[in-house]
């Protein structure tokens, strides 16, 4: 194992043209990974933004607080469509389709709101 590796590094030594090519590869991958990073760092801000965005938005505000003050009239026995609509809406690609407020209120509809029974 040994003898590989000093092989190799005396073919290294000897090939310019190699070590060059080395050179240039582990360059792309450092230029590569630093923007790779930064993208991810950007996505991370970005979505942090939005979502203290979201947060500031009167409409979603209003819509918490009327969800706050309807949580003490909730039953003791939810519906049966209740436990079914909250975990559709654990999907992330639903809170992308509809808007929050239309989210909110199926779940208003299924779990909170009392319907007569046919």
């Amino acid at each position: 194992m040994n003898n590989q590796v000093v092989d190799l590094m005396s073919k290294l030594k000897a090939n310019d043209k190699l070590k060059r090519n080395l050179k240039i590869f582990f360059g792309i991958g450092c230029i590569g990974f630093l923007l790779i990073g930064g993208l991810i760092i950007w996505a991370g801000v970005a979505t942090v933004q939005h979502v203290a965005s979201l947060g500031a938005d009167p409409k979603v505000q209003e819509q918490v607080q009327k969800l706050k003050s309807e949580i003490p009239n909730i039953p003791a026995l939810a519906k049966v469509g209740c436990w079914d609509k909250v975990q559709s809406l654990l999907n992330v690609q639903v809170w992308l389709e509809k808007p929050v407020a239309e989210n909110i209120q199926s779940i208003k509809e299924a779990c909170i709101e009392r319907t007569p029974a046919n």
